[in-house]
């Protein structure tokens, strides 16, 4: 993607992003084209070129702005709760339910957990650069990463019917009851 902010620029991201996102609720993601986006944006093909290598450089921009979205309702937090953290999740992901539901029909979620995967290990560094950190706390990351991501790709799966309530106490118990492992026997 294009770094540039000008204005003219910025608008011409806009309007791509949302033509994407429009041909998205339409159409599978596979069968869209650039000349499609072209079209239906009323933009020319030079500008789309000038701002985004591809489609899919359309869509990892959009996915990466609304996680750095998420990212400062984290970092604006005093204390870092595991419902606090929980309750940030869960209202990023009802946000951008469409997105979700869009990337979930089209086999794409994973796009968000390895973007997860390059974010959230360097703000833990940030967030836990004055404790002292254990060798492996990086697989801990990774851990709770593809767990809580698994979890909400469940819940998106069925369509986040289920209650966010039950879920974070759900969450919650096993986080607890973790520590009650025997580690002799493993």
């Amino acid at each position: 993607m294009n770094p540039s902010q000008h204005p003219s620029a910025l608008r011409s991201k806009k309007m791509l992003t949302e033509t994407l996102l429009y041909l998205m609720k339409q159409y599978p993601y596979h069968e869209i084209t650039v000349k499609h986006i072209v079209l239906e944006s009323c933009v020319s093909r030079k500008t789309f070129y000038r701002n985004f290598l591809s489609k899919d450089d359309i869509l990892n921009s959009h996915i990466d702005t609304i996680l750095y979205q998420y990212l400062e309702a984290i970092r604006a937090q005093d204390e870092y709760s595991m419902i606090q953290m929980l309750d940030i999740i869960f209202s990023f992901c009802e946000n951008n339910k469409d997105l979700l539901f869009m990337l979930r029909d089209n086999e794409m979620l994973y796009l968000v957990l390895l973007k997860l995967n390059k974010l959230i290990p360097f703000e833990h560094k940030k967030i836990t650069r004055n404790i002292s950190e254990h060798i492996l706390s990086k697989y801990v990351v990774f851990f709770n990463i593809g767990g809580i991501w698994n979890i909400i790709s469940g819940w998106i799966e069925n369509n986040m019917q289920d209650s966010t309530t039950d879920i974070k106490k759900t969450i919650i118990y096993y986080f607890q009851n973790i520590g009650t492992i025997d580690l002799r026997n493993v």
